[in-house]
């Protein structure tokens, strides 16, 4: 998710579009996420893991491959009830997209905090609802985060920094090259708008100095410019960087 602390999440009814579709089979390896059994594309469709009705969102993280028949049976029942029929575990249950429970390089700690934490949103034991569900499941993670060893280290170390740039760190960490890529990446992280742009896509860059600068440049999102330009300006003044 490219806005992730920007986005209004999607929830009612509407239309996945066929493109969608085939990406969440090809995801799930053409197999049932509850039988676990493999179907021709045409015997296939998707399924809601948290239900419309339940205020479950209608978008990618809670999209699921779903042959027709554990479909029919699963109808609107909550998934806690649901998995129950099953004999399964809903944290067994894979969660896909998400930047950090994606991310290998961040320390396995952080990513099984942030899996427990929608674990918790699917059994029904937390709710995430309305357009800022997003946000809210981002403040929900970084309470929690602070109350583990890694969040109290962080909070240590780099205690001059507020909390919503703090609990980035274990991911800035992950795609820094280097002490200039952190730092760069710190002022990223002061912005939501700029913060977003710290995910995956930043392993294909090499100088990210550059690649922040020439999206500064190019972008017509006049919001996302404003910000770019002001990281870049408080990052060469505190690295002295010369043109």
């Amino acid at each position: 998710m490219e806005d992730r602390f920007t986005h209004e999440s999607k929830f009612g009814r509407g239309g996945i579009p066929k493109v969608v579709r085939s990406q969440i089979y090809k995801r799930d390896d053409y197999k049932c996420i509850y039988c676990g059994n493999s179907f021709p594309k045409d015997s296939l469709t998707i399924d809601h893991l948290i239900p419309l009705s339940a205020g479950g969102l209608n978008e990618m993280i809670n999209f699921v491959t779903c042959c027709k028949d554990c479909n029919q049976k699963k109808a609107d029942k909550p998934l806690n009830l649901f998995s129950i029929e099953l004999n399964i575990d809903i944290e067994d249950l894979p969660v896909y997209g998400d930047p950090i429970i994606d991310n290998e390089k961040i320390p396995i700690q952080i990513r099984l905090l942030r899996k427990k934490l929608i674990g918790k949103y699917r059994k029904n034991e937390i709710k995430l609802s309305g357009k800022t569900a997003q946000k809210k499941l981002e403040k929900k993670f970084r309470r929690e985060f602070w109350n583990t060893d890694e969040g109290k280290n962080l909070e240590s170390q780099f205690s001059s920094l507020p909390g919503h740039i703090r609990v980035m760190i274990p991911e800035i960490q992950s795609y820094a090259k280097s002490e200039e890529d952190f730092c760069l990446l710190i002022e990223m992280a002061k912005s939501a708008n700029t913060r977003n742009l710290i995910n995956k896509r930043l392993d294909n860059f090499p100088n990210l100095f550059d690649f922040f600068e020439k999206l500064s440049n190019k972008t017509n999102d006049e919001s996302l410019k404003k910000r770019l330009i002001q990281a870049l300006e408080r990052y060469k003044k505190k690295n002295k960087k010369i043109d």
